[in-house]
């Protein structure tokens, strides 16, 4: 079993998939292979639906998040394809295992009040730098840190994301008001290379790592007496904002990097959700007849 797995993880190497994609796999599969070797499974080739179903129903005794579980599953069925492709397995056992249920409930995203007070808590340049290109670009935190100065066109806006999930690039854009403060940051530095990083530590002037770009936005949620403080919080209110001031949501897709639209769909829902409540409080017949008698 185990050098069946080696060998996936030999294709998806192959394939030239990210780093951070074949370090999914491994330690998504190298639980899973545990847990169905306690079950007698030496050989891939005999794996069943039930060995499936019994695992992601033993995370889920773990107590797991429903997105961690998704994420197993996910796994498992890249696996499965590949064990048919390969004619390890004769069938695909996932086939018959429905895929967890995944919440409808989107995480927080920050109201215009919480995201001024991260702006105020920050005490220098880079931090509000930062939280503006976060808030403006809607990019992943590795996308973040992975930006040199040389990616960002301060003139136009232009921010060329070469490391993108997938190893998809693509463009995306900063306003005016981000570009000042991005602008105040870089004179700072006196004259960076376009090579150099555009994020850098204060204390070593080297790169900002993702751990160091979490670990400082958690302790500015912390001054700032703001909730869920986390990078992907700063891009799921990047695209609630964009939606509900009336961004296409193609284009959005194109702005955020994904490859569809079951995400994004979600937020529609609570844009929805926005409209509802607004014709509630400024319905154009309760406003016209509300001092009438009936």
């Amino acid at each position: 079993m185990a050098c069946q797995i080696a060998e996936f993880l030999l294709d998806a190497r192959a394939r030239q998939l990210t780093h951070a994609t074949q370090r999914f796999y491994r330690q998504q599969l190298e639980g899973f292979a545990a847990y169905v070797a306690t079950l007698g499974v030496t050989d891939l080739a005999g794996l069943t639906p039930g060995h499936i179903r019994s695992y992601l129903a033993a995370l889920q005794d773990r107590n797991l998040r429903p997105h961690s579980i998704h994420a197993a599953a996910r796994a498992i069925r890249t696996l499965c394809h590949f064990l048919e492709a390969e004619g390890i397995q004769p069938s695909h056992p996932m086939r018959k295992v429905r895929m967890p249920r995944l919440p409808s409930v989107i995480p927080p995203a920050f109201n215009r009040l919480e995201a001024r007070r991260l702006l105020a808590a920050c005490d220098n340049a880079r931090d509000r730098a930062l939280i503006m290109a976060l808030l403006d670009s809607g990019c992943r935190v590795s996308e973040t840190v992975a930006l040199n100065v040389g990616d960002v066109v301060l003139r136009t806006g232009e921010v060329h994301v070469r490391h993108g999930k997938g190893r998809r690039e693509r463009m995306v854009y900063i306003g005016p008001l981000s570009q000042c403060y991005l602008l105040r940051y870089l004179s700072e530095r006196r004259g960076p290379e376009k090579e150099d990083p555009l994020w850098v530590s204060l204390t070593t002037g080297e790169r900002l790592t993702t751990n160091g770009l979490r670990l400082l936005l958690r302790r500015l949620g912390v001054r700032a007496g703001v909730k869920h403080c986390h990078p992907h919080t700063f891009r799921r209110t990047f695209a609630l904002w964009s939606l509900r001031s009336g961004m296409n949501i193609y284009a959005l897709q194109r702005l955020m990097g994904h490859a569809d639209l079951q995400i994004l769909r979600q937020y529609l829902a609570l844009v929805d959700s926005d409209l509802h409540s607004a014709h509630d409080q400024h319905g154009a017949v309760e406003a016209l007849f509300e001092s009438d008698e009936p």
